[in-house]
């Protein structure tokens, strides 16, 4: 899956709040009703794998996966990534704030009880950061707090090596570096980012969603450096994977594709 990024992380907090360790709650639903809750649970995770995916049958799953998880048969590491999972999706892709924040602060509590079950899982700390990104995107009293998150989570998978959503940790401690202040406020810095976003084209080359971060990373490269041929490069990549005529979703993600596209344009807006 490609989530990412985190639309704009600004770390200009007015208050300091701490990002949600909650789990869900211990007194689960028992059986011995007519309903199999793992089914319930594959079933949420058929709905989010179905391609190409659509707001209407990702908030299919997450219904699923919250009537599923009502059950404690239901809450098995893997049922409970897949439910973060979902939940990041829509924290990234739908329509308003109020619904963003709504799957964002479920989602990571999704991902909290997995890691409580798997400590240092690689999927459900890389959905734990991502999480943690959306939250401090939506409301930026947790910005600090979520940048430790991020940060903390994405270093983990980076230094094991895991590589989960094409590239996706390299990627979203990427993009965090390219728009997080400096220090000492924060972590914000353009060559470690840029490298990070290097690294993320090297272990999915073809990804767009991490040429669109590359060419962000090049476009300010090009203005801070005084190097305009990193404009052009910036926009030639846009082109190649992006905009132009021979650009093509991955198989499956066209709908992600096509808000890369949104983002795309508008970067080039941004830098003309």
């Amino acid at each position: 899956m490609a989530l990412a990024a985190f639309a704009a992380l600004l770390v200009f907090p007015s208050a300091c709040k701490q990002v949600t360790t909650e789990t869900l709650h211990n007194n689960a639903n028992k059986e011995g009703t007519d309903i199999d809750p793992a089914e319930i649970a594959r079933d949420a995770g058929a709905a989010f794998d179905e391609t190409p995916r659509t707001l209407e049958r990702v908030r299919l799953s997450s219904s699923m996966y919250a009537r599923a998880l009502d059950y404690e048969s239901a809450r098995s590491y893997e049922a409970l990534w897949k439910a973060a999972r979902t939940e990041a999706w829509l924290a990234e892709y739908s329509n308003d704030n109020v619904e963003r924040e709504r799957h964002a602060n479920l989602g990571i509590t999704y991902a909290n009880t997995a890691l409580k079950l798997k400590p240092d899982a690689p999927e459900a700390t890389f959905y734990h950061g991502v999480l943690a990104g959306f939250i401090g995107d939506l409301d930026h009293d947790f910005g600090l707090d979520a940048v430790k998150n991020i940060e903390s989570d994405m270093k983990l998978l980076m230094d094991a090596d895991k590589d989960i959503a094409n590239g996706g940790p390299w990627r979203a401690f990427g993009v965090l570096q390219l728009r997080a202040p400096g220090p000492p406020v924060s972590i914000g810095s353009l060559r470690n980012g840029k490298k990070n976003l290097e690294t993320a084209l090297e272990k999915s080359p073809e990804w767009p969603e991490n040429h669109l971060y590359m060419a962000e990373a090049e476009f300010m490269w090009a203005k801070e450096k005084d190097k305009p041929e990193f404009k052009d490069q910036a926009r030639e990549r846009l082109d190649k994977y992006l905009l132009g005529t021979a650009a093509a979703p991955p198989a499956g993600f066209g709908f992600e594709f096509a808000a890369w596209q949104e983002k795309a344009r508008a970067l080039l807006d941004a830098n003309k």
